[in-house]
């Protein structure tokens, strides 16, 4: 470990410390969120363009990202401890030991995102048939999920890299690489569909996300926002490893449960047909557009919390958490109403299928309702993560996906014939369950005593 006393917050981190703890949430929450919007808008209209192709394109494209997802445990679980430790120590004045830790998240992400994208690249037609897809459906996402799946190294270090830099409080270099990353994969992957199938989509994102991520590396050796990563020290460290470890095992935990909800949410919704699946993808696709601005919160409250343990100001850190909760809420109370009075045509602008429009509108209605609470879902989440309280976020999400959502979900869904829309009931009793959970945790404080 650094031998360096602290100092008190530098870089960026000292601008933030100025300001009052709303008004820097806001700062750090405003980039995230137009980067988010541009992340999923792009990703959506992705989403249109495969659907007016056709349901098999869809249901193939949707089933793709689904197993896509699985990744998510090792994006997630590394960018939640690398924010955890380099917001915590930007916030005590110690930017060379955060960068230390800025390096070891690199180092592993590269050696999963390997290991992975072997499986992905060797199985995936044998991976979508697991999922339950007819063998046209597996036939027409497998090249896409190989590729993806195959080279996901590109995006896992682009997800590392920028977590980095949010961790050092720079949240606007991270939204306007997205937004150029947007432009690139937009118009390449439009033309490629249309002359290669899905897997051109696969090669529109993976050129898109290599020009992010050489351009946040660059950013990062250079220096920015006082994190200055280097050209030296590229090594593992058994110490620092195993510290960020701590944070990011219980946080893949989580990520992994919340991933293999997902994926068992999916399953059952097949079990519909492909009309209905492909209902569902659309649905979780809209409900995405809602949520975004609440994951720039959720980010905002992490660093803030993150940064504010550093400086040894549990208050501030508290203020802030709930400050960006607040906003969160007022946001996606007005998102949630959009959906529910609006929930026919924003089904139509994905698909022109009558069947899948029937079968999603109702679903989509009864999720717009449970829109404020995901919004404490992410803020508080996003808080007890940036304070390193993984393994209580774990053991929250393991209960709320396997206790509350899933059986609720086949309760309604299949016992009671409610279908599509009985699934998504399910979610919105967990959402709820879940925030009085998280607002529990987050008012005892147990987070505060925790020392990384």
């Amino acid at each position: 470990m650094s031998d360096v006393t602290p100092s008190g917050p530098v870089g960026r981190a000292a601008e933030l410390a100025a300001l009052a703890p709303r008004s820097a949430a806001l700062s750090l929450a405003w980039p995230g969120i137009v980067e988010n919007l541009i992340r999923v808008g792009a990703q959506t209209v992705f989403f249109a363009f495969v659907g007016h192709i056709g349901a098999d394109e869809l249901a193939a494209y949707g089933a793709s990202v689904q197993y896509l997802f699985l990744l998510f445990p090792i994006w997630q679980s590394l960018s939640i401890g690398t924010i955890a430790l380099v917001s915590r120590r930007m916030g005590s004045g110690e930017p060379e030991e955060a960068a230390v830790y800025a390096r070891q998240s690199l180092l592993l992400g590269l050696a999963l995102a390997v290991a992975t994208g072997i499986i992905f690249a060797i199985f995936a037609e044998q991976l979508l048939l697991l999922f339950g897809t007819t063998t046209e459906v597996a036939r027409i996402g497998a090249p896409y999920l190989r590729l993806s799946g195959g080279v996901n190294a590109v995006t896992t270090l682009l997800v590392i890299a920028m977590a980095a830099l949010r961790g050092a409080g720079d949240t606007r270099s991270p939204f306007v690489i997205t937004a150029v990353t947007a432009v690139i994969s937009v118009p390449l992957g439009y033309v490629l569909l249309g002359t290669m199938g899905l897997i051109g989509v696969a090669i529109a994102w993976i050129v898109a996300n290599g020009v992010g991520l050489a351009w946040t590396l660059a950013l990062l050796v250079r220096g920015r926002a006082g994190l200055h990563l280097g050209r030296e020290g590229w090594r593992l460290d058994v110490d620092r490893a195993r510290t960020l470890l701590d944070i990011s095992l219980p946080a893949s935990g989580d990520q992994a449960a919340i991933t293999l909800g997902v994926y068992l949410l999916g399953f059952l919704a097949l079990r519909f047909g492909t009309g209905t699946y492909a209902a569902h993808n659309v649905v979780g696709q809209v409900e995405s557009i809602s949520f975004l601005p609440c994951i720039g919160f959720a980010t905002a409250a992490s660093v803030m919390v993150g940064q504010s343990l550093g400086m040894n100001d549990v208050h501030r850190a508290d203020r802030a958490a709930w400050a960006a909760a607040q906003t969160a809420v007022l946001w996606t109370s007005l998102a949630g109403l959009a959906m529910v009075i609006l929930a026919e045509p924003a089904m139509n602008a994905f698909t022109n299928d009558p069947r899948v429009v029937a079968a999603g509108v109702g679903a989509l209605r009864v999720i717009g309702f449970g829109q404020p609470a995901q919004a404490i879902n992410f803020v508080m989440g996003g808080a007890l993560r940036g304070a390193g309280d993984t393994r209580f976020m774990m053991f929250a999400t393991i209960t709320n996906w396997f206790v509350v959502r899933l059986p609720v979900a086949i309760l309604f869904g299949f016992v009671l014939g409610f279908g599509l829309t009985g699934l998504w009931l399910g979610i919105f009793v967990d959402y709820f369950v879940r925030s009085a959970i998280l607002i529990w945790r987050f008012r005892s404080r147990a987070w505060a005593r925790l020392r990384y």
